[in-house]
């Protein structure tokens, strides 16, 4: 045999083996896509090619939301209800409905724990953007709002809605409908501990870390491995704490009834549900407000899959509904 016909057959060889390779990586990559939204982290994690059109598309949704529900953006549409006078006619997005409606309905369910009307409270106590509070508002109000109809509201007193409790959890949501409509399947979200899993990790169930709050790295204290749709939304006060005026520390998630900080008995409470992001990540907070017996209780009676995670050695308390891990 001739050189000429061993170095072709040693280049045959070599593309085999180059395509073996390139093969076999692609059946295990994933691509990862991440940056910074509504003051902290967002992650994407996909098995699947995620374009620069696509990533775009994710970017621009989450600018979008963001001057939808945030109180940062003083031009955002929340922004704008809460600047707008009482007992007027306030316009709203079909979004913002969906969002609102669901928050009061929401609010009677838990007998007023969660509340998405305490804004004036959240910065008053310094958790919020300072500018973001109109003249004479309050920090809390039982007048609360009416809806006229699917695109307009009345509010009935001078308060200051707040929906950090539900905007990540919708925002996440929203994700994973453009990345089924662009026919990627296999894919994490995960927007500040707002969650959704979908599909696989290359056949391989997706695996999620509940973080145990009394260790100061990510180490986990639980793990859910999911193959298919799950959203998972985690609320805790352990690092969201500051010192108030007197000295005592305050967290940023408040009782309505008392208008006073929480003193849970909890680390961190996760809820799981397999409808939507949204619904995790507004019960969370409500769980959490509400603090383990009362929590608990309401979880069993609504089916809600939640779990507190205890100071005693991390115990865990589970409701009736929680089967994602052992």
């Amino acid at each position: 045999m001739n050189r000429l016909a061993i170095s072709k057959l040693i280049a045959i060889a070599v593309g085999i083996i180059c395509i073996l390779f390139a093969y076999n990586y692609n059946q295990s990559a994933t691509y990862q896509i991440s940056g910074s939204i509504y003051g902290t982290y967002w992650k994407l994690i996909s098995t699947e090619y995620i374009t620069d059109a696509l990533k775009k598309e994710i970017e621009e949704e989450l600018s979008r939301i963001d001057y939808i529900a945030s109180n940062y953006k003083k031009t955002s549409e929340i922004s704008r209800i809460n600047s707008a006078p009482v007992n007027q006619l306030i316009n709203v997005s079909q979004e913002m409905y969906s969002l609102l409606s669901f928050a009061e309905n929401l609010n009677q369910v838990t007998d007023g724990y969660y509340d998405v009307t305490l804004g004036g409270l959240v910065i008053e106590n310094g958790f919020g953007p300072p500018d973001a509070m109109t003249e004479n508002a309050l920090p809390t109000s039982n007048k609360r709002f009416d809806f006229v109809s699917a695109n307009a509201i009345v509010k009935n007193d001078n308060f200051q809605f707040d929906l950090s409790s539900i905007a990540k959890g919708y925002a996440v949501d929203s994700i994973y409908k453009i990345m089924l409509q662009a026919n990627r399947n296999n894919f994490l979200i995960d927007i500040g501990g707002e969650i959704i899993v979908n599909g696989s990790k290359h056949g391989t169930p997706w695996v999620i870390g509940i973080q145990n709050p009394s260790s100061l790295n990510n180490q986990s204290v639980i793990e859910i491995l999911r193959t298919g749709f799950l959203a998972i939304a985690t609320s805790g006060e352990y690092r969201n704490t500051k010192l108030n005026d007197s000295g005592q520390i305050i967290s940023h998630t408040f009782i309505p009834s008392t208008k006073k900080s929480i003193e849970n008995k909890s680390f961190s409470v996760t809820v799981i549900s397999e409808k939507s992001s949204m619904i995790a990540d507004a019960w969370a907070t409500a769980m959490n407000v509400m603090g383990p017996q009362k929590g608990i209780t309401l979880a069993n009676q609504e089916g809600i899959a939640a779990m507190y995670i205890m100071p005693e050695e991390n115990n865990i308390i589970k409701s009736n509904f929680w089967n994602y891990s052992d």
